[in-house]
């Protein structure tokens, strides 16, 4: 059995290759039948969140365990440690262990490229990021390769994970200028595409309507019922949420909150999976919310992703 550490798994594939990956990943997922994915078991422990998300094909059994300690922080320890194990479904045989932190920023990251992909107008050259931490980086990596990224507005209340994210960025992509903003305001105004990745309780952006119009935002915070990350005149502009995933409807505050208060019906929630399949098609509104939650069937083709890459390179 092969274990797998993060740098492996971070260099095994190219970028676009994770990207279409996702993007069969969340076509797969709206398909009926095919593969068996319970409900994932959230334990709560105090301020820590506990997670075990199991799912199967008829390929792979894979289960991811994830732990988020945000106590971690005070003792410069990481806030999120993850692991996944890999069986073959036919016989149970394990086939690897891999590093679950990396396989989840590394999946979360390019879902929302396919969010950029079929949701931003081609012509955008301005990302914002709210919250550069580890996700933050991956998420602008990511997004910077779906679209001609010439500029990134940055806020975090962490000068200093600031200073990081500029220095990852730009030695990948360094003739992409990274301009640390005051505020969130200043990277709503300035930026096409904007992504939150915090861990907020409450919005990250003033309620002020033209800080949004004709934009696309990308949430990937606000994992439980009571985080949320964009307020209510967000919700007032768009025709409809795009979601990874229907569960997110139970789970995360930037669905249930708005859907509670109408400011945007239920029946207008759907699954991005329908779009990639053209069973909706999206509105002129160039306004618009893909909110993800992450669900296992990601992990599973992040993990053959990984997995049968490497096997081919053995077998060369």
């Amino acid at each position: 059995m092969d274990y797998f550490d993060s740098l492996t798994i971070e260099n095994i594939a190219t970028l676009p290759e994770w990207v279409d990956m996702m993007e069969k990943a969340l076509r797969h997922s709206i398909e009926p039948g095919g593969y068996v994915m319970p409900k994932r078991m959230h334990l709560d422990y105090g301020d820590d969140t506990f997670l075990l998300m199991p799912c199967i094909t008829e390929e792979y059994w894979v289960t991811k365990l994830v732990s988020f300690c945000p106590g971690n922080k005070a003792a410069g320890r990481p806030s999120i440690f993850g692991t996944v194990v890999l069986n073959d479904t036919k016989t149970g045989e394990p086939l690897s262990v891999m590093d679950g932190s990396a396989i989840t920023a590394m999946r979360t990251a390019a879902v929302t490229a396919v969010g950029i992909r079929h949701l931003s107008p081609a012509g955008c050259h301005s990302l914002g990021i709210i919250g550069t931490g580890t996700q933050g980086i991956w998420q602008a990596l990511f997004a910077c390769s779906e679209r001609e990224i010439n500029e990134i507005w940055a806020f975090d209340q962490s000068n200093e994970n600031v200073k990081i994210f500029a220095e990852k960025v730009k030695s990948k992509y360094p003739m992409i200028r990274v301009i640390q903003a005051a505020d969130s305001s200043e990277v709503a105004i300035n930026s096409d595409i904007i992504i939150s990745a915090t861990n907020s309780q409450y919005p990250v952006f003033p309620d002020e309507k033209a800080l949004f119009t004709g934009k696309t935002f990308i949430g990937i915070g606000s994992y439980k019922p009571d985080f949320r990350e964009f307020p209510e005149q967000l919700f007032r502009l768009i025709d409809c949420i795009y979601v990874d995933t229907l569960d997110g409807k139970k789970e995360s505050g930037d669905l249930i909150t708005p859907v509670k208060n109408n400011w945007i019906a239920e029946t207008e929630i759907y699954p991005i999976g329908s779009l990639l399949t053209g069973e909706i098609i999206p509105t002129s509104n160039r306004t618009r919310l893909f909110k993800t939650v992450g669900f296992a069937l990601l992990d599973l083709f992040a993990v053959k992703l990984v997995y049968e890459k490497y096997i081919a390179q053995q077998q060369d």
